[in-house]
């Protein structure tokens, strides 16, 4: 059996997938219970509830797809035992901010839980096209490649495809990555610049992504920054008008204070949050991210984000 951790577009489109393409019995997890009686009407095998013990307990394959910002507050109460011989397949796009560290991180050093049982689902998957039947493909990340394709044969179907990559940390930092960049993106756009800047801009912060990936994951592994697995969510993010995080950036360039950005979007901009952990890990790890930089001194410092955008575009192929 199932469980699908998170009540967001992403978590709603997992569980409808899972309904389709796979037979078994789904337990969903959402944190409402207005909103879990109303899903759970008509659906024979979705078991919907407030209560997560009780998920977690009947089942064997854990989807986690809550957000970042809220997953350790929401989790902390989880007993460990509950856990224990499960597969755990992170869609977080993001880091535990309280730990600064990615999700599979978080499960292996606090809950012990052993590599093998790990997976990130990852990729361009904005929820609006996946709904609509938009050919849509996936990375499935493990150590575990067992565990990867039993996770591929749960979505393979003729409109979305996956994709195995055995680089789960590199693929998880890359699409937390994404969302920072994506918020870049976004200001740049809503001061003015266009395609030409934001295209010599996407390849600096390539650049940046490799030297923290390296950093980070500090697994020696060489890697091609161009592939699948790590670009194309950045472009989607980048340029996309699903992007939430492409949207909160093109707020803050249009003069709304972060604070203010925020509570104009119904959904989370995990960009925000993020972008917060990598500058304590950028300066924990010694990595040169001048793009990075400047985001987080427009989110946290309150610094002109046009007065950034000038000096960013300086200094951009130096």
């Amino acid at each position: 059996m199932i469980a699908v951790l998170g009540s967001g577009s992403w978590a709603t489109e997992i569980v409808h997938l899972l309904m389709h393409q796979s037979s078994q019995r789904i337990f969903w997890w959402v944190r409402d219970p207005e909103k879990a009686n109303g899903l759970q009407e008509g659906h024979r095998r979705l078991k919907v509830s407030c209560d997560m013990a009780q998920v977690l307990e009947q089942c064997d394959d854990i989807f986690v797809v809550i957000p970042s910002a809220f997953l350790l507050s929401t989790t902390e109460r989880i007993d460990n035992s509950l856990l224990e011989g499960k597969n755990i397949i992170s869609c977080v796009k993001g880091f535990i901010p309280q730990e600064c560290a990615t999700v599979t991180r978080l499960l292996h050093e606090h809950y012990a839980i052993d590599s093998t049982r790990l997976c990130v689902l990852s990729g361009p998957s904005h929820a609006e096209e996946v709904s609509r039947g938009c050919l849509t493909y996936l990375t499935v990340a493990s150590p575990n490649q067992t565990l990867a394709e039993h996770v591929r044969s749960l979505f393979d179907s003729e409109v979305l495809n996956t994709v195995y990559s055995d680089d789960m940390e590199g693929v998880e930092v890359a699409a937390a990555l994404k969302n920072v960049y994506a918020i870049v993106a976004g200001i740049g756009f809503s001061l003015g610049y266009g395609d030409n800047l934001i295209g010599v801009l996407l390849a600096d912060i390539l650049q940046e992504m490799a030297r923290f990936i390296e950093a980070y994951t500090d697994d020696h592994r060489t890697r091609d920054m161009s592939n699948y697995v790590y670009l194309s969510d950045l472009l989607a993010t980048c340029y996309s008008q699903h992007s939430r995080n492409r949207t909160f950036g093109e707020l803050v360039g249009r003069g709304y204070s972060p604070k203010e950005a925020r509570l104009m979007q119904k959904m989370v901009a995990e960009g925000y949050y993020a972008c917060q952990s990598v500058e304590v890990l950028r300066q924990r790890l010694q990595v040169d991210m001048p793009i990075a930089q400047s985001l987080y001194r427009i989110l946290y410092q309150g610094n002109s984000a046009r007065r950034e955008f000038q000096r960013l575009a300086r200094n951009l192929v130096s």
